[in-house]
């Protein structure tokens, strides 16, 4: 089963509902990039399911898209974040003794010859 969820509110569409398509792309050159977002007049299944395809349930949905995508700066809320700071946590790990085990070296003597 598809869902199709819109890109701005995360709403699901139901059956029969009238939503808009359309198809949005990024194409980032060496010098400069482009964006583009281009909305089609009907539904259709086809551009639904379109990797690039982006859903809106309604025409102020679209706009906040259109405006959050091409005016970022614009539309730009103050998010509070809290930080609970982590209390100090200690590991410690326990390595086993290296055993050092010696063999004894065999002395060999030479004979002497006087």
């Amino acid at each position: 089963m598809i869902q199709y969820v819109c890109d701005t509110c995360s709403a699901v569409k139901g059956e029969g509902e009238v939503w808009l398509v359309g198809l949005a792309a990024d194409a980032v050159g060496v010098t400069s990039s482009r964006r583009e977002v281009t909305i089609q007049s009907d539904w259709d299944r086809t551009t639904a399911v379109h990797p690039l395809a982006v859903h809106f349930c309604s025409v102020e949905c679209k706009d906040d898209y259109m405006a959050r995508l091409f005016a970022p700066e614009a539309l730009a809320k103050e998010v509070v974040l809290e930080r609970a700071v982590p209390v100090e946590v200690v590991v410690e790990h326990a390595v086993p003794e290296k055993r050092r085990t010696t063999k004894a070296r065999k002395v060999r003597h030479q004979k002497r010859t006087a």
